[in-house]
């Protein structure tokens, strides 16, 4: 039920304690002692930032962009990575996701590849929304990765060989940066926005995502 409770809020407005619940779910079935006081403590935050919203700015100049990472088979009983995304508009977050992979990908390289995936599919559907809405204001939509190596096997066909064993749909990303539709870019670790939703983070790492997310007291 406390669980239960905490998943009804997550995809409206709780990112930020997405990846602690994804974690907990994976323990109902044999709680210890330790889940229990962790879902206690996540009550105790939510208590202390009931007045926190996620804020949006009409003047913000960068008006869509996404961000995804990867934890590399972190899932202790399957060895899966998790694929974990969220997408900006105006400066507010407006779609996020943490979700294990289908598949188990052999190197955080590939892991990171196959989560790119994930939010291009997301990314190209709300480009679409946006569109119809005649609201979508880019020629590209932004992606950003704190990974160079997944960002390389994107840009650089040379590198398929190496990974020819992962499924094709995989490689369609390529086509659409070609294309002009996606523009692929590197960050640095510090301002990856997608942290919050790959690990756990210490208590400036956390406000810094925060802030990256434009949650804030109203």
């Amino acid at each position: 039920m406390l669980i239960s409770s905490l998943l009804y809020i997550i995809p409206g407005i709780k990112v930020d304690i997405t990846f602690t619940i994804i974690k907990l779910t994976r323990y109902t079935s044999n709680p210890s002692n330790i889940h229990f006081i962790t879902i206690k403590l996540v009550y105790k935050y939510l208590k202390d930032i009931k007045d926190y919203r996620i804020t949006y700015y009409k003047d913000n100049n960068h008006f869509i962009s996404g961000y995804y990472d990867a934890d590399y088979a972190r899932d202790i009983i399957t060895t899966k990575s998790t694929s974990e995304y969220l997408i900006l508009l105006v400066g507010g977050i407006i779609n996020w996701k943490s979700k294990l992979q289908s598949i188990i990908a052999q190197s955080t390289t590939k892991a990171e590849y196959i989560a790119i995936n994930t939010v291009i599919k997301e990314a190209i559907y709300i480009k679409a929304l946006l569109k119809e809405l005649r609201y979508y204001k880019q020629n590209k939509f932004p992606i950003y990765t704190n990974n160079n190596g997944a960002l390389l096997l994107t840009k650089n066909p040379i590198f398929h060989e190496r990974i020819k064993h992962i499924i094709v749909k995989y490689h369609y990303i390529g086509d659409l940066i070609i294309k002009g539709i996606i523009d692929l870019n590197y960050i640095s670790f510090k301002n990856q926005k997608a942290n919050g939703l790959t690990k756990p983070l210490n208590k400036s790492l956390f406000n810094d995502f925060l802030i990256h997310i434009s949650f804030k007291s109203s």
